[in-house]
């Protein structure tokens, strides 16, 4: 079911853009049955948005989003674009008999057209052909019990956004709202940001215990924001420094209270690691970035990431820099005095996106994971797999860590790009099962799935259109394995426009983790569910309470902070460093 949606526009309003840092403000799905009438809801209105259609999506068809489109609003923010002419069916109950009417949003070209049937009866005009309107088309008698729907007659790639079948013969399209959003789902926080965002870093900069957050263009611009949206400070980096994710993070390196924002800089011409007051942007410490060549070069993966390389406090920083030809891990103390480095003569990628730092030997001190390399605390290799894995378009782009076999020991569960999907033993290297998943590129690991023993391995199988015949360029498809590496299933049956990512988490604040992909809650039968307008970015506490938070990445500028609404937060519930550190602060969106 869905409930109403809530909508609360907070702060985030950007000051202007300065030079430096400086203070500013044929398919068959059943659709579920609704079990209860809701405020403004009327038992007798279906309401089809594109997300029921896609269990078995036709191969050909994609979904959009309002900013594709270009149009102020789609419900849901999806809709699906019709490719070809395979039909749609779904098999929808229907609570009481009647007279129903049907109402169609959709949009499309001149040459556009798309009907929709009834059972057997089929709408006398075309919809889909023209701007994006909403229109009555037809009213239908039906008994109570199942009606089939039926997408058919589609020429020329028409758009669907929302079915409606209503007794209200008078129903408008801003009736719609109140119809959106899982019931169980509500929106926390919105936040405006600046658009061609590459990464968020979450952290708290003014000691005020809520999570405040730094936005990261893709041409390494930092904007620093606290909790309520106030703009704080913003770094202006050079023109030619656009590429991929962008690297920093927010940590209390000095232990103070005030959490540093930590990131790269231009200074006088030459790149430098800074650590700035959170609240100000001004530089309380700097160090020479490791690259290697001087400006202008490429920066294909630059990350940073808080380690634990000796006891206590966790305070080491690791900077992996990627310019192709040279690849570097270097770690810095608390101070940025550089403790270690570690270079590979490699192509672009051939470590992957990231670097984890993680305790792969249970004695409480990272080990440090790129790619096909593990090093220990002090930099020195413990294994590689580059004998095997010896072209960089093998690489791992992204792992997660799991104990696979529950004997105490942590494996590494790699999304293996081309390779599929593998898992090693952490500490040697060896193999011990791999699959193929399409390029496989996103990874999760947890207890998701009902009747099948855990943990369990979900991967985004992502596949490639041909662009120079105008298709979408990136899709992907969950794939779902067992611990010991068998294919359990798929959805949806065939692949969707997108990069999506997975986040986990503790969703209801009752101690058990769920998984999402995209816009979709993931069931405990692998399937998605629609929850979100935006897809997910990361999961942590950021509220405060027991339960974790959604949030949501648009990166033409939007942030949103999505919650379970019947969470349970009236005890604030603190969290410890080792969470902060891997959960909010060590976040990538590989």
């Amino acid at each position: 079911m869905k409930k109403v949606f809530f909508k609360i526009v907070l702060g985030g309003m950007l000051g202007a853009v300065m030079m430096s840092c400086q203070p500013s403000g044929a398919a068959t799905k059943t659709k579920p049955t609704v079990q209860e009438a809701i405020p403004n809801k009327a038992p007798t209105t279906i309401v089809l948005d594109a997300s029921d259609f896609l269990e078995e999506i036709p191969r050909g068809h994609s979904i959009t989003d309002a900013a594709a489109l270009q149009v102020p609003w789609l419900f849901n923010n999806i809709a699906l674009v019709l490719g070809t002419r395979s039909n749609y069916t779904l098999k929808v109950p229907v609570a009481e008999a009647g007279t129903y009417h049907l109402f169609v949003r959709s949009q499309g070209g001149k040459s556009s057209t798309f009907r929709i049937a009834i059972n057997d009866k089929v709408i006398a005009e075309d919809v889909g052909n023209g701007p994006l309107a909403f229109k009555k088309a037809g009213a239908f008698e039906l008994e109570k019990g199942t009606a089939n729907v039926r997408i058919m007659r589609i020429e020329n790639a028409p758009v669907l956004d929302v079915l409606v079948l209503t007794k209200n013969a008078a129903f408008k399209e801003e009736d719609l709202h109140p119809y959106e959003l899982n019931e169980e789902v509500q929106v926390l926080k919105e936040y405006s940001i600046p658009d061609s965002t590459s990464a968020v870093k979450f952290g708290d900069v003014n000691g005020d215990g809520k999570t405040d957050f730094m936005v990261l263009t893709d041409n390494y611009n930092a904007h620093v924001f606290d909790h309520d949206g106030k703009a704080l400070w913003h770094y202006q980096a050079p023109a030619d420094s656009e590429k991929d994710e962008a690297p920093g993070v927010i940590w209390d390196l000095d232990q103070d209270g005030l959490a540093e924002v930590i990131h790269w800089r231009v200074v006088d011409g030459k790149e430098w690691l800074v650590a700035a007051d959170g609240r100000t942007g001004e530089i309380k410490k700097k160090t020479e970035w490791p690259t290697t060549r001087p400006l202008p070069h490429n920066f294909y993966n630059h990350r940073i990431a808080v380690a634990k390389f000796g006891p206590g406090y966790p305070e080491n920083l690791l900077v992996f820099t990627d310019i192709g030809g040279t690849i570097t891990i270097a770690n810095y103390n608390a101070n940025l005095e550089l403790v270690w480095k570690h270079t590979e003569a490699r192509k672009k990628d051939h470590l992957g996106h990231y670097v984890y730092p993680v305790d792969i030997d249970n004695d409480g001190i990272d080990e440090v994971v790129a790619g096909s390399l593990v090093l220990n605390a002090n930099g020195k290799e413990l294994w590689n797999r580059f004998n095997t894995y010896y072209d960089n378009h093998d690489h791992v782009d992204a792992y997660s860590f799991a104990d696979l076999d529950q004997d105490g020991q942590v494996e590494l569960v790699a999304a293996h790009s081309e390779v599929g999907v593998a898992a090693l033993k952490a500490r040697t290297g060896e193999l011990i099962w791999e699959n193929m998943a399409e390029h496989t590129q996103r990874i999760e690991t947890g207890h998701f799935l009902k009747g099948v023993p855990g943990p369990h391995i979900a991967v985004t199988a992502r596949t490639y259109g041909n662009r120079s015949a105008g298709e979408p360029y990136l899709w992907g498809q969950v794939q779902w394995f067992d611990a010991k590496g068998n294919l359990l299933s798929k959805w949806p049956g065939n692949p969707l426009t997108g990069n999506p990512a997975f986040v986990k988490g503790d969703w209801k604040g009752k101690g058990q983790e769920e998984l999402f992909w995209y816009k979709f809650r993931m069931n405990d039968a692998g399937k998605g569910e629609l929850y979100f307008g935006e897809s997910v970015y990361n999961m942590f506490d950021f509220m405060g309470g027991k339960a974790e938070e959604v949030i949501t990445l648009d990166k033409n500028g939007l942030l949103k902070v999505y919650g379970y609404r019947q969470a349970d937060n009236s005890e604030k519930a603190k969290k410890s460093l080792e969470y902060l550190r891997n959960k909010v602060v060590n976040h990538t969106y590989y």
